[in-house]
């Protein structure tokens, strides 16, 4: 079978930051599953950029029209498409549409929904939303994770605590709370201490095998009244509960990536996580902050305990949540051969 996908080969379109997500976790996978030779990119926001939309629009059509795939999977951005060009490629594909937030994003999202053949959502929530509503075209396709980057490495753990994410101002207000209660926490990520540097993605393998605990902090709703009142004196923070659009929280991949190297989680509690992964056996959480220095304390002292939950949330995640057995199951489905397990 032949697929095509339409999406940012570079993360935000910008070579210097390295490949994309969609990049790593959708192209990547699908060549697995397809084989190379049946898969096809068309980096559209780089065209965007270069052509401007109306071109852009003209060379996909373009595209799709020489290439005849059977089916071309969309990463969309913002509103760089055309509906008409849409419209003109499902006489010529089947479509779908890979929507990464559509729990915060729904305005946006049901616009869209209208050009493509299918769309998923990484949310069982918003999936079975959407099956109320009998909009039954829609595929529940949580993230997963790229098995071939991903990895269980034997090191040793020389990390006790350990955060990879970029700075924003409520996750400084937890790391700064963790050191104020002891907590030795090392923090990875852009924009932390003036560091505009990304660490890469076999820098953040590593830290996820080194560390004793991996945490997994939000960056989206912030509901904690002491946080709420430090933010009044902060003009960082003020400005980021004023430009945040997210209104609700969601399972994102690096649930799946962590666990999926073997490391010990502990995250923020999100509904339809215990969809995923069985909450206290196979990935930990925390649904009140004030309760985080105690339960890293916990973890460190209990490594049996920590190891256990480690090895089944690297189990499920092997069986069930591979990015290549996502891709299989979207392949089933839109070739009618819908086997409805992510299994890889």
């Amino acid at each position: 079978m032949k697929c095509a996908a339409v999406m940012m080969q570079y993360d935000y379109g910008e070579k210097s930051r390295g490949f994309s997500y969609e990049y790593y976790n959708i192209f990547m996978p699908l060549m697995d599953v397809a084989g190379e030779y049946n898969i096809m990119l068309f980096d559209f926001y780089d065209e965007y950029k270069r052509s401007g939309k109306s071109v852009m629009n003209k060379k996909l059509l373009e595209f799709v029209e020489k290439a005849k795939p059977d089916f071309t999977i969309f990463c969309l951005f913002e509103n760089e498409l055309d509906g008409s060009t849409l419209n003109e490629i499902r006489k010529h594909t089947k479509t779908i549409a890979y929507f990464f937030d559509d729990p915060w994003r729904q305005k946006y999202v049901r616009h869209w929904i209208n050009y493509f053949d299918y769309f998923s959502t990484p949310d069982y929530y918003m999936h079975q939303n959407y099956l109320f509503e009998k909009i039954e075209n829609v595929i529940y396709l949580p993230f997963g994770f790229n098995k071939n980057i991903y990895k269980k490495i034997e090191l040793d753990k020389d990390i006790d605590v350990s955060f990879v994410g970029a700075y924003n101002p409520y996750r400084k207000w937890i790391i700064d709370l963790l050191i104020k209660n002891g907590i030795n926490v090392k923090v990875y990520g852009r924009f932390w201490d003036g560091n505009s540097n990304w660490i890469t993605q076999e820098e953040m393998v590593n830290i996820f095998n080194r560390s004793k605990i991996n945490l997994n902090l939000s960056n989206a709703v912030f509901n904690d009244s002491r946080y709420l009142l430090s933010a009044i004196k902060s003009p960082k923070a003020i400005k980021q509960l004023i430009l945040n659009k997210k209104t609700r929280e969601q399972v994102k991949g690096r649930h799946y990536e962590i666990n999926g190297c073997g490391g010990f989680q502990l995250s923020y509690f999100v509904s339809g996580l215990n969809m995923v992964y069985e909450i206290e056996k196979e990935i930990a959480v925390f649904d009140n902050v004030s309760n985080l220095p105690e339960l890293i304390r916990f973890f460190l002292k209990n490594e049996i305990l920590r190891n256990q939950i480690a090895q089944n949330g690297y189990k499920r995640s092997l069986e069930e949540h591979t990015a290549q057995g996502y891709m299989r199951k979207l392949i089933d489905i839109v070739s009618g051969s819908n086997r409805g397990d992510a299994k890889e």
